[in-house]
């Protein structure tokens, strides 16, 4: 039966609910009150600030740009001021000519700064470029996190949005329900209908009960996921206002699918693998360097004591300068395997970006086809629902003057709710699809995660 159907369509509304795998948000806000009625943008407003990974992802940012400056550091002079006492047990002794003679003092004690700097060091110039590709490779991170939680945020909204709907169509088609089971009682009584049209109709009503319970369920589910998703504790007072029809009057102006980029250049995941691989070319880069010498400057500048006191009474000074070289010669072939090592995992990422470019173009096509469906679908679904409005509309008509039959009445308000459902859930699928096309370019969001 057809009554079968419309709990079928309330049960799949509840179960695509109940898949949802939220985001246990960590950070709590204090603030109560009333209901707080929230759009789309403000939803992905405060996700963006409350949500945890985000948080986490920009702090990422800045940790690595602290590490940039670090490896700066090393590029400038290294100042130290050293201390040092030396207590001689046993002195030193010597023998020449069958005599012996003690050298030093009791107490030698050095204090004095020292300094040193780098002249020539290509590792450490090849590791500054490196942690500039590790910066970009974090902010490469936040902005594909953000993107995917703008994505996310979306989804789940209009999933609110979805089961609000679909349970006002379960309202009314109860209403409609009842107000035919009152009808036909009042026809019974007076001798117009037998008593199974009474059953019929009291069947109607009982039958579109499950489904309005499970919907009523998934909306309770869907608002926990949604507040969950943006960071909000579960007790937080939150609603949404609208519905899915105010979307659909405007949807189709906010994407032209012959204009879509399918060269992926702002997508995410690309965009992390290009960094991805410009860090490994700068690891190859420091890998190679390690071949090369090292010079460095040095200079030092000392007050030495020395007496059979600890305190002694004369102070010398002395300084020294001088240059380091250090050419590394032989390391047992750890450069040449690491170096290798590295050149084989350059040549890795090269073949998981060509991969990964072409399963993403894929999948792009894929969401851009089911656009192209619900959109058809959209159209299909809503001339079904102002036919089976107009049925519903003849046949209760019918029915009051006696000419129709209850299974008549009940066939197109049956036909009418699955036509209603049907075409909520077109929209909410042309919303997913057009979603994941955005997610895909990564473009769409930029008045979010600039």
């Amino acid at each position: 039966m057809k009554t079968k159907n419309i709990a079928k369509q309330g049960a799949a509304v509840l179960l695509s609910l109940l898949s949802l795998s939220p985001v246990v948000a960590q950070e709590q806000l204090t603030t109560k009150g009333d209901t707080i009625h929230l759009t789309l943008d403000q939803a992905i407003k405060i996700a963006l600030d409350q949500n945890p990974t985000v948080v986490i992802d920009s702090m990422e940012v800045l940790r690595t740009t602290y590490a940039k400056k670090e490896t700066l550091g090393n590029l400038y002079p290294q100042i130290a001021f050293a201390g040092s006492v030396q207590y001689a047990i046993k002195k030193q002794t010597i023998s020449m000519a069958g005599r012996s003679l003690q050298m030093g003092s009791a107490f030698t004690t050095s204090v004095g700064f020292n300094a040193g700097m780098p002249l020539i060091n290509v590792p450490l110039w090849k590791s500054i470029a490196l942690t500039e590709e590790s910066i970009n490779s974090k902010r490469e991170e936040a902005r594909q996190t953000k993107i995917n939680m703008v994505s996310t945020i979306t989804e789940a909204y209009y999933q609110l949005l979805n089961a609000k709907d679909s349970y006002k169509v379960l309202q009314s088609s109860w209403n409609t329900a009842n107000e035919n089971l009152r009808i036909t009682r009042v026809r019974f009584q007076n001798g117009m209908c037998s008593e199974y049209d009474t059953i019929q109709a009291d069947v109607q009503v009982k039958s579109i009960e499950p489904s309005m319970i499970a919907t009523k369920r998934g909306i309770e589910l869907a608002t926990l996921n949604l507040k969950i998703q943006m960071g909000l504790p579960d007790d937080y007072p939150v609603t949404i206002d609208g519905t899915l029809a105010d979307y659909e009057r405007s949807m189709f102006d906010e994407i032209k699918l012959n204009d879509i980029d399918t060269a992926l250049s702002d997508n995410p995941t690309m965009r992390k693998l290009d960094v991805t691989e410009r860090l490994l070319q700068k690891q190859l880069e420091v890998t190679k360097a390690q071949w090369y010498p090292t010079l460095s400057l040095s200079a030092m500048y000392n007050w030495i004591s020395m007496g059979e006191k600890f305190t002694g009474n004369d102070w010398n000074p002395y300084s020294t300068i001088g240059l380091s070289l250090n050419f590394p010669l032989f390391q047992g072939g750890s450069r040449y395997y690491k170096q290798k090592e590295a050149e084989l995992q350059y040549k890795e990422m090269q073949f998981t970006k060509e991969d990964t470019k072409r399963k993403l173009k894929l999948g792009l096509q894929s969401s851009l086809n089911n656009l192209r469906v619900a959109i058809e679908t959209i159209n299909t679904t809503k001339a079904a629902a102002a036919s089976a409005w107009k049925g519903l509309t003849i046949a209760q008509k019918r029915y009051e003057v006696g000419s129709g039959t209850t299974l008549e009445l009940t066939s197109s308000q049956n036909a009418l709710t699955a036509a209603q459902l049907n075409y909520l859930q077109a929209i909410y699928d042309y919303i997913v699809a057009k979603n994941n096309v955005d997610e895909v370019l990564g473009n769409a969001y930029n008045n979010y995660i600039q």
